[in-house]
């Protein structure tokens, strides 16, 4: 294969890409990544300190990266803020939604607030956000999507209080299904990525635990979590021309957890 090929599948120069839930672990490993192979970047968050904080290392490594601040709660906020990318750029090829947390509590415990909190993080901010995007990709004739989503999305957990979390990311990725079938005559591709444990800050405590760590690296066939950047290479391939016959799929980045349970 030619570097002329390669570069045509794969790099994104001139693209502009919005990561909400940018400064985090994995997507941290995207901002990076998608800069590395000629984006621009919009790191995207509630905390301003850290979304520009790393906005301001990769523009010293000439990078061209800029930060929003935004309440992913907020459907106003949503819109404000990628109106406000889109401004800076002057357009919004890519959205990689980063975006996600979890609250446990047993089924018979679960309270509302903490229900309608997980729901409104892992699925209500994703709809919006897809939204907001895709008003701007309509205008240019098309665009990419990219939605975070877990093993969760297709398994339960036992033994773990997780049917809000289950609820939220399962919705979210048969949401971006239907999201997928609207916009593909729009040329908007909608896909999800769902890893299992990814080695992030958020989980550190858990994994550190020795075990927890033999539990869950039991149930996977290859014997190991993820890592940051095995999730950012997956993002890569779903934003290039590469995956441009691909929408409405969720691809399990699991080491083979789905493939045997």
């Amino acid at each position: 294969m030619t570097t002329d090929l390669l570069n045509q599948l794969f790099r994104l120069d001139g693209k502009v890409a919005l990561v909400p839930g940018g400064y985090g672990g994995i997507g941290e490993a995207v901002c990076r990544g998608l800069a590395a192979v000629g984006a621009k970047v919009a790191v995207a968050g509630h905390n301003a300190e850290r979304a520009h904080a790393l906005a301001d290392a990769l523009t010293s490594e000439g990078y061209d990266v800029y930060a929003a601040v935004f309440d992913a709660a907020s459907v106003e906020q949503i819109r404000t803020m990628t109106d406000e990318v889109a401004a800076h750029f002057g357009r919004l090829d890519i959205l990689v939604n980063c975006v996600g947390l979890n609250r446990e509590e047993k089924a018979l415990e679960i309270t509302e607030e903490k229900f309608d909190y997980v729901y409104t993080a892992n699925l209500k901010s994703a709809l919006f956000m897809a939204q907001a995007a895709a008003k701007h990709m309509l205008e240019q004739g098309g665009g990419k999507q990219v939605h975070l989503g877990s093993v969760r999305t297709l398994l339960a957990l036992r033994g773990r209080g997780y049917a809000a979390y289950c609820a939220a990311k399962g919705g979210l990725g048969t949401m971006c299904k239907q999201l997928a079938a609207e916009w593909a005559p729009e040329h908007i591709n909608v896909n999800v990525i769902a890893p299992t444990f990814v080695r992030t800050e958020q989980v550190a405590a858990m994994l550190s635990d020795p075990e927890f760590y033999s539990a869950l690296t039991a149930r996977i066939p290859l014997g190991r979590v993820a890592e940051p950047e095995e999730v950012m290479q997956a993002v890569l391939f779903f934003v290039s021309s590469a995956s441009d016959f691909i929408t409405g799929q969720t691809l399990y980045l699991d080491g083979g957890i789905t493939a045997t349970q």
